[in-house]
């Protein structure tokens, strides 16, 4: 994704958007308070169709718009509205003036009529890419994995419009308002051999989104160039235990409609899931869990009551 930041929320200066001429129509840009190195990203999450839009979840270093000595480094899941069926995995390295990109296109049916598990893993190693659980793509001691190496990034969700016609299509504004749906998000610090059952990934937090978290998540008021939209805090709204990224015309800003609701997560995604019973204690005033014994920071993830759901990869509290 080509993504000159004319602002960037982590500048002590800053361009005010009234800077420049407003825009016709509002987008949406979550972005996270913290930059990281390395980890697993999991993103739960209904995109949407349309000519000339981009539903994202991307990495993406600070200060990469600055230029000059500079680098650009961003790792990208970009779903392409001009089709139903098609989403893209990227790296971008290089700098401001000279991007280095390995755009590559994953092929799976009605996109934007369910909710799919979008999943990034970035080591010092590879990068990869998952689907609803399946690796598509593994990148492995390349120059750009190497390159992602140098700086911490901060991880993103956007919705947006391209004015790249041959990339997305072209655009049409009869499809507004339209909306991203996020059912939740978690973050597994890279932690080689620390994770369940030796794994390199350790759970450090899943949102659920009950609830705005103002210290984990910022919301956008910026644009760049070649995008159509100016980014709006108006558009993202949390509803109902899901976010929502809005795409719509300026004078339609924000959601009133009713969340679509993701019934497949505790079945099509459990399906071949081993359980336990487990005691439960609860402690109120510090909001904490001791499971068997043991404390649970992730409170907001045990749905499934009587249960403890251990996957055979990795062990997560769902």
């Amino acid at each position: 994704m080509i993504r000159q930041l004319l602002i960037a929320a982590t500048l002590l200066t800053a361009i005010p958007l009234t800077t420049f001429a407003a825009k016709n129509y509002n987008g949406a840009e979550l972005y996270s308070s913290e930059s990281v190195k390395y980890g697993r990203f999991d993103i739960r999450m209904k995109t949407i169709a349309g000519s000339g839009t981009v539903s994202s979840f991307f990495t993406y270093y600070n200060d990469s718009y600055v230029g000059g000595s500079e680098p650009w480094r961003e790792i990208d899941i970009e779903v392409l509205g001009k089709s139903t069926s098609i989403w893209q995995s990227n790296i971008i390295t290089g700098n401001l003036n000279s991007k280095v990109t390995s755009e590559k296109v994953h092929s799976y049916s009605n996109l934007n009529q369910e909710y799919h598990t979008y999943s990034l893993e970035w080591t010092p190693d590879y990068i990869a890419w998952f689907f609803d659980g399946k690796e598509v793509r593994r990148d492995t001691k390349t120059q750009q994995v190497t390159d992602c190496q140098s700086k911490t990034q901060s991880y993103r969700m956007n919705l947006w419009i391209s004015d790249v016609a041959e990339w997305v299509g072209s655009f049409n504004e009869g499809i507004l308002p339209v909306y991203q749906f996020i059912n939740w998000m978690s973050y597994s610090e890279y932690s080689p051999g620390n994770g369940p059952n030796g794994s390199n990934f350790k759970l450090k937090w899943k949102d659920d989104f009950d609830s705005f978290n103002s210290s984990r998540w910022g919301k956008g008021d910026w644009t760049f160039d070649g995008n159509l939209v100016d980014f709006a805090p108006e558009n993202i709204v949390v509803k109902d235990g899901y976010c929502i990224l809005c795409l719509t015309k300026s004078s339609q800003k924000g959601f009133n409609g009713s969340v679509p609701k993701d019934n497949a997560t505790e079945t099509k995604k459990f399906e071949n899931t081993k359980y336990r019973d487990y005691s439960l204690f609860r402690d109120v005033k510090n909001d904490a869990i001791q499971l068997n014994g043991k404390m649970v920071t992730n409170s907001a993830a045990l749905k499934m009551q009587n249960r403890l759901l251990v996957s055979e990869r990795t062990t997560h509290l769902q």
